[in-house]
C-alpha cells in the first residue's frame, strides 16, 4: 500500500471511529484529521468534505465487491457479501442516511454509485456503448429498488436474514440482466 494510500485508509478509519460516538453531520474535519494524525490541509488534498468522505468509503467497498465478478463469482455471492458488509457497518450507514443531507441525500447518492458500477460491468461484457435502453432502465430499476429495500432494512432492524434478502435480490433480478450477472442464464434474443 502507498503512503498516499495508507494515508486515506487511515483518515477513513478516524472517520468511522468518529461516527460510533455521533452524528456525521456533528463531526468536523478539524476532528477527523486529528483523530487521524493529519492536518487538515492533508484531509483536503484527499477528500472535498467529511460527505465526500462517506461515499469513498461505499465506493471503495462496493468496488471491490463489484471487482469479483467478472465470470467466476456468482451474482448471489456479490449480493450476500454487499448484504454482509452492510449489516456490519450498519451503524455507519444509518448515520450516513440520518445525517447527510436526509433520507434521499445519501440513499440517492447509493443509488447512482451502484448503477454506475453495475453499467460499467455489463459494458465489459456487452463491449457496446452506449447501453441498449432496455438494459440501461433495468439496471436504474433494479439499484433503485435494491437500495431502498437495503436502507428499508437496516433501518428497521434487519428482521430478515442476509441469506434470504440477498435470494430475494437475486431473484428480484430483471430479465434483461439475467444474462450478465447469472451464471446459468439462457441467451435471449434481447435488443441489444
Amino acid at each position: 500500500m502507498t503512503a498516499s494510500n495508507k494515508t486515506k485508509e487511515n483518515i477513513a478509519k478516524a472517520f468511522v471511529a468518529l461516527t460510533e460516538q455521533k452524528p456525521i453531520n456533528k463531526i468536523t474535519v478539524r476532528e477527523i484529521a486529528a483523530k487521524s494524525g493529519v492536518t487538515t490541509v492533508t484531509f483536503y488534498n484527499y477528500f472535498l468534505d467529511k460527505y465526500d468522505l462517506a461515499i469513498w468509503l461505499h465506493v471503495k467497498e462496493t468496488k471491490k465487491i463489484m471487482a469479483k465478478i467478472n465470470g467466476k463469482y456468482e451474482w448471489k455471492n456479490t449480493l450476500l457479501e454487499g448484504l454482509r458488509y452492510f449489516a456490519k457497518n450498519r451503524n455507519f450507514m444509518l448515520n450516513a442516511l440520518n445525517h447527510t443531507g436526509g433520507h434521499n441525500g445519501f440513499l440517492r447518492r447509493v443509488e447512482r454509485i451502484n448503477e454506475e458500477l453495475l453499467t460499467a460491468e455489463i459494458k465489459k461484457k456487452l463491449e457496446k456503448k452506449p447501453l441498449p435502453s432496455n438494459i440501461q432502465y433495468s439496471i436504474k430499476i433494479y439499484c433503485a429498488g435494491t437500495v431502498r429495500v437495503l436502507f428499508d432494512w437496516l433501518v428497521y432492524g434487519m428482521p430478515v436474514p442476509v441469506e434470504d434478502l440477498a435470494k430475494y435480490f437475486e431473484e428480484s433480478l430483471p430479465q434483461p440482466l439475467h444474462r450478465f450477472l447469472l451464471r446459468d442464464a439462457k441467451p435471449r434474443h434481447a435488443k441489444d
